[in-house]
């Protein structure tokens, strides 16, 4: 984070635990905001990868589950990086800006991916360089939001993944129940947009806008979930995370043997565990009556009601059955999109 994008912040009356952003002093209130109300969140606890250079268009696409030939100025792009046994090492939200593809991944999981990227590079000329300090990166959502953006820009991305180039500044349209966007930029044009969107809009802590990647169905990997599952169990094949046509990738063999020759006994379902207030930890499991291991957690938050709804990753015969995690009993919840059945 740009030390003067976090002045700004704690300006605006935001709350630190070192480098990480807790809350905008009420985080009770910051809840139940969304999604009926405009947010405004920093995204920071995300990391940013550049890759620039000529050879950085055929470096990615041989590394990564998607095409990056269709990562344009105005479109962006999910994918994953997988392990040779197709295990998914991390997702990506990927922007093009500038000529340089940008890669926003969990920030824990930052330096080790780095690291193995750089592996990869042999006589490539490509470069990969942590660019968390060199943009600002934050989130907009509002029932109105795109309106709000035409007014203050000119124009918004329309639908997800639109990707729109205006003023310094690099605007991504998000999956989400309401218009959702990511935003990154040179400090000054930032602080900018941020400004003029505050007037109509709340600055809130990352957990509403967790809730709106749970409610959306886009899985989020961590360092503690890294390697764990492959990605059709994360349904980034559903939600056009994965290509079978762009040619090979670490792990390609096994993801598209499970497409063609297989099929996955496991997905990712939203689920709600009320009267649950404490999130639970990232790969903890959860139980049916018939099995003490249906289920594991891999994102979860508090819902604007207060109590838990989370994306997991469960074995398709359990998914109808009871489902509890300890005392709490579990309800499935409804994706945007069509799940695969047993």
């Amino acid at each position: 984070m740009k030390t003067e994008w976090k002045t700004f912040l704690i300006d605006h009356g935001a709350e630190f635990s070192g480098d990480s952003l807790v809350s905008f002093g009420n985080p009770e209130r910051e809840r139940r905001i969304p999604p009926q109300g405009a947010i405004l969140c920093d995204l920071s606890h995300f990391g940013l990868i550049s890759v620039s250079g000529e050879d950085a268009t055929t470096f990615l696409q041989g590394q990564l589950t998607n095409d990056i030939k269709q990562v344009t100025d105005t479109q962006s792009q999910l994918s994953a990086y997988c392990t040779p046994k197709g295990r998914a090492l991390a997702t990506f939200f990927i922007t093009k800006r500038q000529g340089v593809y940008y890669l926003s991944v969990s920030r824990d999981l930052l330096e080790p991916i780095l690291k193995r990227l750089r592996m990869y590079v042999m006589r490539s000329k490509v470069a990969l360089e942590d660019a968390s300090t060199s943009l600002v990166h934050f989130g907009f959502a509002a029932p109105d939001g795109d309106i709000r953006l035409q007014e203050i820009l000119g124009k918004a991305p329309a639908n997800a993944y639109d990707t729109l180039q205006i003023n310094g500044l690099t605007i991504m349209c998000q999956p989400a129940p309401i218009p959702r966007f990511k935003i990154l930029g040179e400090l000054d044009d930032a602080k900018k947009l941020w400004e003029r969107l505050n007037v109509n809009a709340a600055c809130v802590g990352r957990s509403s806008w967790e809730y709106f990647n749970v409610m959306s169905g886009v899985p989020m990997v961590t360092q503690a979930s890294s390697e764990a599952w492959v990605p059709q169990m994360l349904n980034m094949h559903l939600i056009n995370g994965v290509s079978f046509t762009k040619g090979c990738f670490p792990g390609q063999e096994i993801v598209a043997r499970l497409k063609y020759l297989g099929k996955s006994k496991r997905q990712m379902y939203r689920i709600g565990i009320p009267h649950c207030v404490n999130t639970p930890e990232i790969g903890k499991n959860f139980a049916s009556n018939t099995d003490p291991e249906a289920g594991t957690i891999l994102n979860a938050t508090l819902n604007p009601d207060g109590y838990v709804e989370a994306l997991a990753v469960m074995k398709i015969a359990e998914a109808h059955k009871p489902l509890h995690l300890g005392e709490y009993a579990i309800q499935m919840l409804e994706l945007p999109y069509a799940l695969e059945t047993e």
